[in-house]
């Protein structure tokens, strides 16, 4: 796929999810106690983009400053981490820590008088793949000794909130859930009523905007898992996108339209390369066949028999063509013989 075309579940993921209009939308799909006391009303993006003092960039998915008023503190904020996995990531916990870190240094720097407290940070793990995934805590992941220093090390907890554990009715009533099961999703048969879900509950948001940017996105990941490739007749389907993405009949038209053309792109690519195959394959045989008679001609049948059995099934025809060389070079059958052994080994059959 050219490189325009290619979009990831996690990149469709970051372009919602930095959409201020999402942060509440996902704050209801995590467990009630860890979003307690948060004020999704006041909003403040936070860069992802950091360099430590040793110069190499890290960069989060998306981080927002959160209200999280006290009744001494009405204008106090939490951090709102979030990271977007289509795939497991073995030491998730400890990438975890390290954009936490990040993001309270970034604050910390920000204030030069370093006066007053940091806020607390709320660690999200958005998973959409089809994997079973029960990642570890940090602890998790060190190796466990009797010493204090165990017991010691700091932990870092996040929130996962699995795709899979989604159902249709969090999908109805929340398009951000709805999207996750999208995307997790390979049944072609429930792709069009999960999109219908997505773009009506957007609708319903007011954010036709984004619905636009995220038809456009979502069309296009749809083409490349079900094989399209960048051809003539699919710009109709992007330029139409939200169209598509609204309507299912619709949409399921296309998704059995893209299947049909895929394999019997795949048919015919497979029909092509079988016959190029057999005609290298054919090539190969008879160069071989020709060195024998050749070898024979020359130093005798036994000589053309020892070299068929020494060339056996090679195919490179580099090597063939080389030997083809020694058959004329060579002197006597035991040099072609030996030289030829050397060039099937990888040398060069020098003398």
């Amino acid at each position: 796929m050219g490189h325009a075309w290619h979009m990831s579940e996690d990149a469709i993921l970051r372009a919602a999810l930095a959409e201020r209009a999402a942060v509440p939308r996902l704050l209801a799909l995590l467990p009630a106690d860890a979003v307690a006391g948060l004020d999704p009303a006041r909003l403040r993006p936070l860069a992802v983009d950091h360099i430590g003092r040793s110069g190499r960039a890290r960069r989060g998915d998306i981080a927002w400053a959160v209200g999280a008023p006290t009744s001494r503190q009405p204008e106090a904020e939490a951090l709102l981490a979030v990271e977007c996995q289509s795939s497991p990531h073995p030491r998730m916990a400890l990438r975890m820590m390290v954009y936490a870190g990040l993001l309270w240094q970034a604050l910390a720097a920000s204030r030069p008088k370093r006066r007053g407290r940091l806020p607390p940070a709320l660690l999200v793990v958005v998973y959409t793949g089809a994997r079973r995934w029960r990642p570890k805590t940090l602890r998790g992941l060190l190796l466990s000794t009797p010493s204090g220093a165990y017991a010691r090390s700091p932990d870092c907890g996040f929130e996962m909130l699995d795709a899979a554990t989604l159902t249709a009715d969090d999908g109805r009533a929340n398009w951000l859930a709805a999207l996750l099961r999208l995307l997790r999703c390979r049944d072609a048969v429930e792709l069009p009523d999960l999109s219908r879900m997505v773009f009506e509950g957007l609708r319903r948001d007011g954010l036709d905007d984004l619905a636009q940017r995220l038809a456009e996105l979502v069309m296009r990941l749809l083409l490349v898992r079900f094989g399209r490739k960048p051809a003539a007749g699919t710009g109709g389907y992007l330029d139409q996108a939200l169209r598509y993405m609204e309507e299912p009949t619709m949409l399921g038209r296309a998704i059995t339209e893209w299947r049909k053309a895929a394999l019997a792109e795949g048919r015919v690519e497979g029909e092509r390369k079988g016959r190029v195959e057999g005609e290298r394959k054919g090539r190969v045989e008879g160069e071989r066949a020709m060195l024998r008679r050749v070898a024979a001609r020359r130093f005798g049948a036994a000589t053309g028999d020892a070299l068929a059995a020494l060339l056996g099934e090679a195919t490179d025809v580099r090597r063939l063509n080389s030997i083809g060389d020694l058959v004329v070079d060579c002197a006597s059958a035991d040099e072609l013989l030996r030289r030829s052994g050397s060039v099937l080994n990888g040398g060069r059959g020098t003398a």
